[in-house]
């Protein structure tokens, strides 16, 4: 009995102790998948890392140990560019559940500020940015052909609006953009044109004494008659067409430009409400809406010809490296210039800061030229003075700003050794001159407080910064040794801080507030010059030369068909944009290279249609 009592005990013990085992291997099972699944504690976390402009702040949201949700919640990069690129990287993200997908073309700095910042935000939630690796990348697509009537490579300001002016007239359309997002480099201005002509100049501008003559003489002054007459001829006639149809027919919201620069003979200058992003959001929904086609990231290589050397087509290359082999009755090519691609550009660019994109590396031109075009003014650069080197070698685009602060305000241009050199409120031609005059190729806005305000206001509204806070942040940016900007209520403290002569912007300073006391400026002849307050704070920030689009191109005729070495037409293939050079002569006036991108592009995608047999 004793013996029976035992063996069923016995047997109790083992059930209870397989059962124990059985309880014990599945928790540790459950523990071991938590580990392995749960990279940090469910919730809404932040991260921050640089972007292209500045830091980006995002949050990403976690359930079960999966990222959920990314948002960008702060950033300062360009309105216009980046836009696609924040959305790409944030959903490939959470489709991916890892921060190491691929970049958006165009925007490289943007998606890997994006990337790196979720990497932050994964850590700072107690995971490791490791445990959450890179998807296996699928095979590329198979190779293509497609056809149509008319092809548009490069989806700038001139290739956006050839294309929806092909497809309005019923052209079958297709449009190459090798980035992640329509807008090429007119994408980075606030969308001015000129208007001579056009019903609204009359209308809203109130302009008596303009007229295509005024126009054309203009643009050769400004260009020092190096300009190709009949480019000036063509948009000197036609801008005003352009403009009315821009605005009667496609609906882009204009008005009076904010700043009617003094370098025009007349009251022409207008802008898009919303600056230049507004222009391509309207104009791209317009181009879908005719039945044109997109093909973002997607790279033309090569210009097919035929054994008269008429161009037949292109070759092009999708983003996953896959060739697409495109035929068609007309081309265009609007891919911009080459100011990004330093074997292109003249050894006179020492002491210019590039602002442009650098997918500028005239991949149009050098494709024409391949198979003969003939060039013009490849040693001209469209140059600006009011570059604030933010990031080494890049400059953001503060003309607006400075112009504001100097019209009507304290405000001053000096160079290193204090003196002023230049007319505040003359052209931006003249401004642009006297600072590549300086040996060390910078000039300094001096600012009182007023000035200053108006500085950043401007800043604000053209979305120069995001916040003032970031503009503050130029306080601590420090280039070459020196601060971009600073501030004083001494001018003996801000020039040791700029490395400026004190006695020198002393004496000018002194200078010129005497002679605005007597409502006069000698030396320069500023009209209704504005003394600087003394006693206050002063403010300084960097006047440095910067570059962005160029000046010299392809040679064309009037219908934007592309010349020949001979002289003659390459059959079927057209321009628009800083694809063609010889417009702007050496220097452009202020909403010229917009207008040429835009109206160019306007009577080359009509010629192109034509070409094709569309009217």
């Amino acid at each position: 009995m004793d013996q029976e009592r035992w063996e069923k005990q016995m047997r109790k013990a083992i059930a209870v102790f397989a059962v124990m085992v059985v309880l014990l291997t599945g928790l540790w099972s459950a523990l071991a998948l938590a580990t392995e699944t749960s990279k940090g504690p469910d919730g809404v976390y932040e991260g921050v890392a640089g972007g292209h402009n500045g830091e980006m702040t995002v949050s990403v949201e976690f359930k079960d140990g999966i990222i959920h949700d990314v948002k960008v919640i702060r950033h300062v990069e360009t309105a216009g560019v980046t836009e696609n690129a924040i959305a790409n990287t944030t959903a490939a993200i959470v489709a991916t559940n890892s921060p190491d997908v691929d970049v958006t073309t165009g925007a490289t700095f943007t998606s890997r500020g994006i990337m790196n910042a979720v990497r932050k935000a994964i850590e700072n939630a107690g995971g490791k940015a490791d445990e959450f690796p890179a998807p296996e990348k699928a095979a590329p697509a198979e190779d293509e052909i497609l056809e149509c009537d008319v092809i548009v490579v490069g989806g700038g300001g001139g290739g956006i609006t050839a294309a929806v002016r092909a497809a309005q007239m019923g052209a079958n359309v297709i449009l190459l953009e090798k980035n992640g997002q329509l807008g090429g480099d007119t994408a980075l201005n606030a969308g001015t044109l000129v208007a001579t002509g056009s019903k609204f100049q009359k209308e809203f501008l109130k302009e008596e004494n303009d007229s295509p003559e005024l126009l054309y003489e203009d643009i050769m002054r400004i260009g020092k008659h190096a300009n190709d007459p009949a480019m000036v001829r063509v948009i000197s006639e036609t801008i005003g067409e352009t403009v009315d149809w821009l605005i009667d027919e496609m609906g882009v919201p204009y008005d009076v430009a904010a700043t009617q620069y003094p370098d025009h003979s007349a009251n022409r200058q207008i802008g898009v409400v919303g600056r230049s992003p507004a222009f391509f959001e309207v104009m791209e929904n317009r181009f879908k809406a005719f039945g044109g086609t997109v093909l973002l990231e997607t790279r033309a290589t090569v210009l097919l010809t035929d054994e008269e050397n008429s161009v037949t087509g292109v070759v092009a290359v999708a983003k996953d490296g896959h060739k697409i082999t495109l035929y068609a009755r007309s081309v265009v090519l609007a891919t911009g210039g080459y100011g990004a691609n330093i074997s292109l550009l003249p050894d006179t660019l020492y002491g210019y800061k590039f602002y442009g994109r650098s997918t500028d590396t005239g991949d149009g031109f050098l494709m024409a030229v391949d198979i003969g075009a003939d060039t013009i003014n490849l040693d001209y650069v469209k140059a600006y003075t009011q570059g604030v080197e933010t990031v080494p070698n890049r400059a953001l685009a503060a003309t607006a700003s400075s112009t504001a602060a100097s019209n009507g305000h304290g405000a001053i241009y000096v160079n290193t050794k204090g003196e002023r050199v230049v007319n505040e409120t003359g052209t931006l031609s003249e401004q642009t001159e006297a600072t590549v005059e300086q040996e060390d190729r910078i000039l300094y806005l001096l600012m009182d407080e007023d000035a200053y305000r108006t500085y950043v206001a401007k800043s604000l509204e053209d979305r120069l910064v995001t916040t003032e806070d970031d503009l503050n942040k130029w306080y601590s940016i420090k280039i070459g040794g020196r601060p971009v900007i600073a501030k004083s209520e001494s001018l003996d403290e801000l020039c040791e801080i700029m490395g400026i002569d004190a006695e020198g912007l002393k004496h000018t300073v002194a200078v010129y507030n005497a002679n605005c006391e007597k409502g006069e400026d000698p030396i320069f002849g500023k009209v209704n010059p504005v003394a600087l307050d003394e006693g206050g704070m002063y403010y300084i920030v960097e006047q440095k030369p910067r570059f962005c689009t160029t000046l010299g191109g392809l040679k064309a005729d009037a219908d934007m068909a592309i010349l020949s070495v001979d002289g003659t037409p390459v059959k079927n293939l057209f321009g628009a944009g800083s694809v063609i050079g010889g417009a702007n002569g050496r220097d452009s006036m202020t909403a010229m290279m917009n207008s040429w991108a835009i109206g160019s592009g306007r009577v080359g995608g009509e010629a192109a249609a034509k070409n094709a047999g569309v009217d």
